[in-house]
């Protein structure tokens, strides 16, 4: 039995297996018993990695990533999901781990970019974001409700370049050659999760049913990448018959079509791939691949390898075909709340308003999404289209903030506070600038946009109605 300082008690006897390939098999038997570290990375569409850093001073402890410049790993004692910042979206909390299959990807401005696993959505979001919330990012997982994760990041970041679908990625309905950067975190025993207590032993039948279905995702990633794009296949298992096995017999199979690409910037402690275990060799060529153990990298543990299509002359991107977006929206109401807020026409040149059942949702100018999957969201909600006046939805407020030149409220610490825990706040009337009208005002604190407020004029006597979202109220510090 394994059991970790941290209280937890697992099954761990049959990770014994890897002492043939670990000579500091001691040292890995005691990494899985210490707790786990999360890492913070920085969205840098709402503030720099210097300005997050100055403003978690003293609430988080913060040391930086040498290898991942805008992350910072925590003290296993903080609690970062109780800061303000975090559901202010200036931050996304996950494992040190699951940064390396984004730093792997590379993806850029003016990539298209698919996650064939995307809950619960971390890594969709570092993607996005590495694309400057422009261009596409499709977000695909098998179970709807495994997405909801995925959803909350969305809000809470500003994505808008981001569109999620529901269905099996191995038979996802989309077309051959379309996408530069591919990305298939697979499902796997995760077994690198034991410092969390996620760990049980695996039988044979289930472990034969998981590779069948991480090569059948595989080859699904290689007909949808584009000619000289990349594939990156990544796990959170130790298990080789889910790392290098499944890649060895791609390979071997593939292996005119596709080659492992060499990669630079890993993570300290970080190991190449296996050459080979029990009774199996691999591909010579997964010494380019990646693999971090608990006792090196301090980390849970990962596998992760950087595939690239070949490129055969003549052939280029294909086009991802007719597009299964909503129509731009024709409502009536909206035109009056971007006067509100003095958005230009000019202001939202980046982006289009589309219609959807419940929200107007707005989207990247240049987001692409091809006819065939199952949608759930496109970009993100901006106004609320069930109500008699259009009312611009907390994300929205959030992201568009910097743009607004009018009902801009700037709030105290004392009044801040009170507006997260959805309290009724008495304004004074130098509190309120020239530019503030009674309704429906965007909310800025220590030059950050927080979100929506009611604001009442009655009597001679200003207050603040908080719309903070329910779901968002923690104890924030």
């Amino acid at each position: 039995m394994l059991t970790p300082r941290h209280g937890v008690t697992v099954e761990g006897d049959h990770l014994r297996r890897y002492e043939s390939v670990l000579p500091d098999f001691e040292a890995f038997w005691e990494a899985l018993q210490r707790p786990l570290p999360q890492t913070l990375a920085v969205n840098d569409q709402r503030l720099g990695a210097k300005a997050l850093a100055e403003g978690l001073a003293g609430a988080l402890s913060l040391t930086p990533l040498s290898w991942r410049p805008g992350a910072f790993r925590l003290a296993p004692e903080d609690r970062p999901g109780r800061h303000w910042r975090f559901s202010a979206g200036h931050f996304t909390v996950q494992e040190e781990a699951s940064l390396l299959p984004v730093a792997l990807l590379e993806a850029a401005p003016g990539d298209r970019v698919l996650d064939l696993c995307a809950a619960p959505g971390n890594k969709t979001a570092l993607l996005a974001l590495a694309l400057r919330n422009r261009g596409t990012v499709i977000a695909n997982d098998l179970q709807e409700s495994r997405l909801a994760a995925l959803h909350d990041l969305i809000r809470r970041l500003g994505l808008m370049n981001v569109s999620t679908t529901c269905g099996d990625g191995a038979r996802l309905p989309l077309g051959e050659n379309t996408f530069d950067r591919v990305l298939l975190d697979a499902p796997c025993t995760a077994e690198g999760k034991a410092q969390r207590g996620y760990l049980r032993a695996s039988s044979d039948t289930f472990r034969a049913g998981l590779r069948q279905t991480q090569r059948r995702l595989l080859e699904q990633a290689l007909k949808l990448c584009r000619p000289g794009g990349r594939i990156v296949y990544s796990t959170c298992t130790f298990a080789p018959e889910e790392n290098e096995g499944v890649i060895t017999a791609f390979l071997e199979a593939f292996g005119d079509q596709v080659r492992v690409r060499p990669v630079a910037g890993l993570p300290p402690g970080a190991s190449p791939g296996l050459e080979a275990f029990e009774d199996q060799r691999f591909h010579p060529d997964l010494v380019h691949a990646c693999r971090l153990w608990p006792q090196r990298s301090g980390t849970g543990g990962f596998f992760a390898v950087c595939l690239e299509k070949a490129a055969p002359e003549g052939t280029e991107r294909a086009a991802l075909g007719p597009s299964a977006l909503p129509e731009p929206t024709k409502d009536p109401r909206l035109p009056a709340l971007l006067a509100r807020y003095g958005w230009s026409a000019e202001d939202l040149e980046p982006w289009r308003l589309l219609d959807s059942p419940r929200n107007v949702r707005i989207l990247a100018a240049d987001h692409e999404a091809p006819r065939g999957p199952r949608y759930l969201t496109h970009g993100l909600d901006l106004a609320r289209n069930r109500a008699r006046v259009a009312k611009l939805s907390t994300p929205a407020a959030m992201a568009l903030g910097p743009l607004a030149r009018r009902e801009v409220l700037p709030l105290a610490d004392a009044a801040f506070l009170a507006y997260r825990r959805r309290e009724t706040i008495g304004l004074k009337a130098e509190d309120i600038p020239p530019s503030v009208t009674p309704g429906a005002v965007i909310l800025e604190h220590q030059g950050t946009f927080q979100g929506i407020g009611l604001l009442h004029f009655e009597n001679g006597t200003w207050t603040l109605e908080s719309q903070f979202p329910k779901a968002w109220v923690r104890d924030n510090t």
